[in-house]
């Protein structure tokens, strides 16, 4: 597996929690180590992208609307860009020293 860029991570996690989601639910739907998860999770909380919910006797996530937001705007920059940039990139750097 590729390694992701912060921006794709941040956008698996805000899509996970769409549907308000524990944080054990959207480690495995976005493909992250527990410490890692809790590390995201700290920093979109404190810039304002997922809130925490009391559901009953679990603490779920759950997008706002400023997620929202960069979702969308996320999703407009992958139509933009042509597919795999980055990996383009890598691949004529690699070819240059060979």
């Amino acid at each position: 597996m590729k390694n992701r860029s912060r921006y794709e991570v941040i956008a698996a996690i805000l899509k996970s929690a769409s549907k308000e989601e524990t944080r054990t639910k959207i480690m495995y739907k976005a493909m992250l180590s527990n410490d890692q998860c809790k590390i995201y999770l700290d920093s979109l909380l404190h810039s304002g992208l997922i809130q925490e919910v009391n559901s009953g006797n679990k603490v779920v996530f759950r997008v706002t609307h400023k997620g929202n937001k960069f979702l969308a705007y996320y999703d407009q920059m992958k139509e933009l860009l042509p597919v795999g940039i980055e990996e383009n990139i890598a691949d004529e750097y690699y070819h240059l020293n060979t």
